[in-house]
């Protein structure tokens, strides 16, 4: 598990896909991928900023990266 700040950065949904972008306390960004209401996975971003966290999530509720 990663330790996560409790503050949800951004948020993204479309259909049954949504996702949130979250930083950890070391200073890196957690992507939370859920369908249909059902956790998906947790992607750590290490050594990137936080609009390609936002990308990341992005393209999972688009459809583009698949699980």
């Amino acid at each position: 598990m990663y330790s996560a700040e409790r503050k949800i950065l951004h948020e993204f949904r479309q259909g049954t896909r949504w996702a949130q972008v979250l930083k950890t306390n070391e200073g890196n960004y957690l992507v939370r991928m859920f369908d249909n209401q059902v956790w998906q996975e947790d992607r750590l971003i290490k050594g990137h900023s936080e609009r390609y966290a936002e990308a990341c999530a992005e393209n999972y509720v688009l459809g583009i990266k698949k699980i």
